[in-house]
């Protein structure tokens, strides 16, 4: 079974890409925001929830550009077991694109879950996302949200 999951790919007006260094990460190793579904959300309402939650940025300072057409699949290394006991194999992501039309100071980081946040440019994304396919993956679905960067 694989978990559904959203991941938020958020612009600024510099068409800088927004990531997060997780407590649970490397200092080195960044990722796009988002996270799980809860029971009772759907993916829109998930992926604005995880914002909030991780970056304190309310719905009203982003515009939604666009959402993938297909999810992607990550399949773990070893399966993972919830506090409620299921067993996943892996996440089922789904991408949302959008333009953050606020100011960084608005940014209040959930201290517990996220360590810092980095805005970083379309060609440097090679830099921060290191985790396996991960750079790929998200480019891909970067190209397929965003035209500007083709």
């Amino acid at each position: 079974m694989y978990r559904k999951g959203v991941s938020a790919l958020i612009i600024n007006k510099n068409n800088e890409f927004l990531l997060v260094n997780l407590n649970s990460f490397e200092e080195r190793f960044f990722a796009i925001p988002g996270g799980g579904i809860e029971d009772g959300e759907n993916l829109e309402e998930a992926v604005y929830r995880e914002i909030m939650e991780e970056l304190g940025i309310n719905s009203s300072l982003l515009e939604l550009i666009g959402i993938g057409k297909e999810p992607l699949y990550y399949k773990f290394k070893t399966p993972k077991v919830t506090r409620e006991g299921k067993e996943y194999l892996g996440s089922e992501r789904n991408f949302f694109g959008f333009k953050f039309n606020g100011v960084d100071e608005e940014i209040k980081l959930a201290e517990d879950e996220v360590r810092v946040y980095k805005w970083v440019p379309f060609s440097e994304l090679y830099k921060y996302l290191l985790f396996d396919c991960q750079l790929e993956e998200t480019s891909s679905k970067i190209l397929e949200l965003f035209p500007q960067f083709k």
